[in-house]
């Protein structure tokens, strides 16, 4: 059998490998030339797909992290204000043990006053403190609004008990600034547990020196009341009259019923109460104008100073009970903190591990690549020399 190759057919296959080889030189020019060997999806279907999931996943944390910078600074702004707002309440506490002494006169205690008016004056500033860009601390998911406004002594709350949760990492989310109605709005009172306070009425002298929880289970957060049917006996009733103790009254004695514990001073007048309950909840705000306003009033006869007395012994439990829980929100806080810092860690060992595997699918090796296109020149250089010879080649040659 005679195989016969024409010389167009001849000259066509030898131009189609010359093409062929040019075009594999290119391929790994521009491999070199953008680093990346990846470049249609047809070339490599479920490459170009991994490629687009890892690089949306890389988005996605670079995502997160700008979301947990930003809620940083939030954080952390907000541990400022919290520290402000303790330093002021310490030394509100300082000026309720100054004003608390016998030595002070009325103009002493009422430049005391005013000045537990201008620390109060100052927390509902920081109260209503913004980050910097506009969005305020402490207004719960209503960010954009000023939370708090003092009418004339009474501060009302314009935010809601919202809290914005912010991703900063795959599937964890974390707590924006709290809001102002958890922060200075639902402050427990008394130790905050059980609060002790006279009644309203009294007209004795009687002042409550201190109160106690003796038994959690007997007390079981009732209500109890320390009645004075003379000026020298007792009893204690619970929230439905209940009479659960009696006895004679001496000053600075101890009278102890249903798991409490309460120690008065002075002479109480028959119809005195003092009542001793699980510890409700004060705004800090309400706290210092009780104690400003309690300074303020007059006090010439014993049962005024007893009112004073019991007035500034109540804010001293409240002023504490409203500096540990501002601990515990700071606490909170640096609890977050300490989870972003964990979720920095978590971002940055994911995206370590996604640029790895982005890169093997990706990036060209370039010492392999630049092998490769010498190797692919030598062909190419010996494709087009075959090629002249060919063109050179004729019948006429053989006659």
């Amino acid at each position: 059998m005679t195989l016969r190759i024409s010389t167009a057919g001849l000259h066509a296959q030898g131009l189609q490998g010359l093409l062929s080889r040019q075009s594999q030189v290119a391929r790994s020019q521009q491999e070199l030339v953008t680093g990346s060997k990846l470049f249609r999806a047809a070339e490599n279907p479920s490459g170009m797909a991994e490629t687009q999931r890892l690089d949306h996943a890389l988005s996605t944390l670079g995502q997160h992290g700008k979301n947990a910078g930003a809620l940083e600074h939030r954080l952390r702004s907000q541990e400022q204000a919290l520290s402000d707002v303790g330093n002021q309440l310490t030394r509100a506490r300082e000026l309720a043990v100054q004003a608390n002494s016998p030595a002070l006169s009325a103009s002493d205690r009422k430049s005391i006053a005013n000045e537990l008016r201008a620390l109060r004056t100052d927390i509902v500033s920081i109260a209503n403190r913004d980050d910097g860009a506009g969005r305020r601390l402490f207004a719960g998911s209503r960010d954009g609004v000023v939370p708090f406004a003092d009418n004339g002594g009474s501060v009302s709350y314009d935010g809601d008990d919202g809290r914005n949760r912010v991703e900063v990492g795959p599937d964890l989310s974390l707590d924006d600034a709290d809001p102002g109605s958890d922060v200075f709005l639902r402050v427990r009172t008394g130790d905050g547990i059980a609060r002790g306070s006279a009644g309203a009425t009294n007209t004795g002298s009687g002042v409550l020196q201190s109160s106690s929880i003796t038994d959690h289970a007997a007390w079981a957060g009732k209500s109890l009341t320390v009645e004075f049917t003379t000026a020298n006996a007792y009893r204690v009733v619970d929230a439905i009259g209940t009479v659960l103790a009696t006895g004679p009254y001496t000053p600075d004695t101890s009278i102890s019923a249903g798991g409490v514990q309460v120690t008065l001073t002075g002479a109480p007048a028959a119809g005195d109460t003092f009542k001793i309950e699980r510890a409700p909840t004060q705004d800090i705000f309400a706290t210092l104008k009780n104690l400003a306003d309690a300074l303020d009033a007059p006090t010439f006869t014993p049962a005024e100073q007893a009112t004073r007395s019991n007035a500034l012994g109540e804010a001293l439990s409240n002023l504490s009970s409203a500096q540990d829980h501002m601990l515990n929100v700071r606490s909170s806080t640096g609890m977050r903190l300490a989870a972003l810092d964990s979720a920095a860690d978590a971002r940055s060992a994911g995206a370590v591990t996604l640029s790895e595997s982005l890169s093997a699918l990706r990036d060209v090796d370039f010492a392999e690549a630049i092998s490769k296109l010498n190797l692919q020149m030598t062909a190419m250089e010996a494709a087009q020399k075959t090629m002249l010879r060919m063109q050179g080649m004729s019948l006429f040659d053989r006659l």
